[in-house]
């Protein structure tokens, strides 16, 4: 798909989204994660816009770590609404303007949930191995399982 102006990661059009990320060789379907080892996988609107990523670290990595990591893909302008540790993971949600914006029907509100999660049943805050993002419909729900 071409690029269009706006945002080029989380809440972007998929074709400004792949022109700033590398196909990963390795995975089908996924892409290289930037400045750091591993890959992200995403699933676009029906209108091809980014709304949910997959990051995927190679490493076990450190909680702060992987938030700085999905911090990186959202707008500048996003403002944490809650931030909550669970049994089998931390969830996080974010508002932006930005994203709003840009997502229009698919996130009116500019709404984003942040998953961190471990290898096995229970959440440890030194080896996340996946970070999930996706739109978020309903402001402070933390209904999604871990």
């Amino acid at each position: 798909m071409p690029a269009r102006d706006g945002l080029s990661n989380f809440g972007a059009y998929i074709g400004a989204w792949q022109a700033t990320h590398q196909p990963d060789p390795g995975v089908p379907g996924a892409y290289k994660l930037g400045g750091a080892q591993g890959r992200i996988e995403i699933r676009c609107s029906a209108d091809g816009f980014v709304i949910a990523e997959e990051i995927h670290p190679r490493n076990q990595t450190v909680a702060g770590l992987a938030l700085r990591l999905a911090l990186s893909e959202i707008p500048d302008d996003g403002r944490r609404i809650y931030d909550h540790t669970h049994r089998g993971c931390r969830t996080l949600q974010y508002e932006s303007a930005k994203l709003a914006h840009q997502l229009g029907a698919n996130d009116r509100d500019g709404h984003v949930g942040f998953s961190l999660e471990s290898d096995g049943p229970d959440y440890n805050s030194a080896s996340v191995t996946l970070i999930r993002i996706d739109v978020s419909d309903v402001l402070g729900g933390d209904s999604r399982p871990c």
